[in-house]
């Protein structure tokens, strides 16, 4: 059997900045495409390639070869081989199994989750070569047209790539890659065999398809039959325009009167706890449960503190599990919220933790289209990303409804 998720919230299912180009490549082999649809394929998906460092043109031909074909299987929603491009059998098939996972969760759904434009661009940052071996460092930035969202451009920043080329013979190719997204990390870090990574792929798309389906038949009719009512009162109501206003200007940049915890985790729920503070969440020094960060110099981490004093920062600051617990204990001063709401009430300016055996990210909600939930974050930076889009099997909406 493989990994079960130790504790999983089956609540509900989701699941770039132009740079200096300093070298130009065009890759020799184009991605072998299966079943496509009857549509135009681009033949590259390349936007900007920055690279300081001289990587040789042929190994950023491989780089750039296989991330054609992975947005190819984007476009179309059919799976491209890229199994040839590596020289291990299991590093191949991790690969082919984690975009197969992505484009079969994207199939279940009852609307076009292809792409009607998309392109991606590269950042070199960092490079060693030791003999026929070459580690690429590659930060990548995505932006994707959905087709289900009319126009709306969604856009994902500094995904980390990590790229160990080989050449052989001359024949280059990927010896290793370690991708740092969801859909990837959950095939790459579990599967030791070929076999294993088939196990996996197949285990997340059942409990895929069983959460859509319990989306569909039951969360989503409960929300289009009743309105949601909260069952807490606020003195101060949360300012969701505020909220907002503060995640579009700060999604793929630091305010620089904030420590930055990028490095140090992820800086996904500092971001969010910024929002909220923005939105008339007023920081809860008081009592067991707390939620504050009082910046003295930005360039260093405020020390825990749980005291009830107005210095230092609380562990649900920055940390999602701790954030949740806040969300959901606490009374009397400061944060006003339910947690474990039906997603499908889900405003502009709401809170959602996602992850995979409990939650380890937070993203705040952006846009509603059409039924459809939109997200911003940190770490990864993103704007306007839908939640379907996610293949996390945890997710669980908070609900922000004001502030005591």
């Amino acid at each position: 059997m493989i990994m079960i998720l130790s504790t999983m919230f089956i609540l509900t299912l989701i699941g770039g900045i132009s740079l200096n180009v300093s070298k130009k490549e065009k890759p020799d082999n184009e991605p072998v495409i299966v079943n496509p649809e009857n549509k135009k394929i681009p033949s590259s998906f390349k936007g900007t390639i920055s690279d300081d460092y001289s990587v040789p043109q042929e190994v950023m031909d491989v780089i750039t070869s296989y991330m054609d074909a992975y947005y190819t299987s984007l476009y179309t929603l059919e799976t491209v081989d890229t199994t040839g491009m590596f020289s291990s059998d299991l590093e191949g098939t991790i690969s082919d199994q984690a975009i197969k996972l992505l484009i079969d969760s994207r199939k279940l759904h009852d609307f076009d989750f292809s792409l009607k434009a998309a392109h991606y661009d590269l950042r070199v940052s960092d490079y060693e070569q030791n003999g026929n071996r070459y580690r690429v460092d590659i930060l990548e930035d995505d932006y994707f047209s959905f087709a289900f969202l009319n126009g709306i451009e969604s856009s994902v920043y500094d995904i980390e790539n990590y790229f160990v080329i080989e050449n052989t013979d001359g024949v280059y190719k990927i010896a290793s890659l370690d991708k740092v997204q969801g859909y990837y990390m959950c095939i790459h870090d579990e599967a030791d065999t070929v076999s294993k990574a088939a196990e996996i792929h197949d285990y997340y798309l059942k409990e895929l398809k069983d959460m859509l389906a319990y989306n569909n038949e039951i969360l989503k009719v409960k929300a289009a039959n009743k309105s949601y009512v909260a069952s807490k009162s606020s003195r101060t109501p949360y300012n969701r325009e505020a909220a907002l206003a503060y995640a579009d200007q700060y999604y793929h940049k630091r305010n620089p009167e904030w420590y930055n915890f990028s490095d140090e985790g992820g800086n996904c729920q500092n971001y969010a706890s910024q929002c909220m503070l923005k939105g008339n969440i007023a920081m809860d020094y008081y009592g067991e449960e707390q939620w504050k960060c009082y910046i003295e110099d930005p360039d260093y981490d405020p020390e825990v503190n749980e005291e009830e004093t107005a210095n230092g920062r609380s562990r649900s600051w920055v940390n999602v599990g701790y954030f949740y617990d806040y969300a959901k204990y606490n009374e009397g001063q400061g944060l006003v919220a339910e947690t474990n709401v039906n997603l499908y009430y889900a405003e502009p300016g709401d809170i959602i933790l996602v992850g995979n055996g409990g939650v380890s990210h937070t993203v705040i909600v952006s846009k509603v289209v059409d039924g459809h939930i939109l997200v911003n974050s940190n770490s990864i930076d993103m704007k306007d990303y839908p939640v379907e889009a996610y293949t996390y099997l945890n997710i669980i909406l908070i609900k922000i409804l004001g502030s005591n």
